[in-house]
C-alpha cells in the first residue's frame, strides 16, 4: 500500500553478497482506492491483477526463501497464501520471513510460520519491522547481514 516492505525487502538484500539474489515484488499500483480495491480482489481469491509477476513462479531452484509481507489486523494479506501454493514444494527450504506493520504484528510473523512450515519448510530466522509512519532501513540492513552470513 505505502511501499514499506518494498523499501524493507530491497534494505535486506541490499546486503545480501554472499548469495545470488533473484527478486520477486508484488506490487499494488495506483491510487490508494485502486489498491484497496486490489486487495478486495485477493479476498475473493481474484489475482488476475498480478498473474504476470507469478508466471514461472517456483521455488524448487532456491537453497534459502525470504518471504516479507504487510501487516493487516495481525495477518498478511490474503496472497500470502496464494504465494505460498503457487512455490510449489517448500520440503527441505530454508525460510526467512518478515513483517511490516504500523502498529504491533507480531501474530503475523507467528500465522506466516506456521503456514511455511504446513508447507514444509523451515523457518529459520524471522524479523519484524514496526513504525508508525516512516521504517528507515537501518534494521532491514542488520538483519540482511545475519541473513547472508547463512550457509
Amino acid at each position: 500500500m505505502s511501499g514499506r516492505t518494498k523499501k524493507t525487502a530491497e534494505a535486506i538484500a541490499s546486503t545480501l553478497t554472499n548469495h545470488e539474489v533473484s527478486y520477486l515484488s508484488i506490487e499494488l499500483t495506483g491510487k490508494f482506492i485502486e489498491k484497496i480495491k486490489e486487495l478486495d480482489k485477493f479476498e475473493n481469491n481474484d489475482y488476475s491483477a498480478i498473474e504476470t509477476q507469478f508466471s514461472g513462479f517456483n521455488a524448487s531452484g532456491f537453497d534459502l526463501i525470504i518471504i516479507g509481507m504487510p501487516t493487516y489486523g495481525n495477518f498478511p494479506p490474503k496472497v500470502f497464501g496464494e504465494i505460498l501454493r503457487r512455490m510449489g514444494n517448500l520440503n527441505g527450504k530454508n525460510v526467512v520471513i518478515f513483517n511490516t506493520a504500523r502498529f504491533s504484528g507480531g501474530k503475523c510473523l507467528v500465522y506466516m510460520k506456521e503456514k511455511i512450515e504446513e508447507a514444509g519448510g523451515e523457518v529459520i530466522n524471522q524479523s519484524k519491522f514496526r513504525k508508525l509512519f516512516w521504517i528507515g532501513t537501518k534494521k532491514a540492513i542488520q538483519f540482511g547481514k545475519q541473513i547472508n552470513e547463512i550457509k
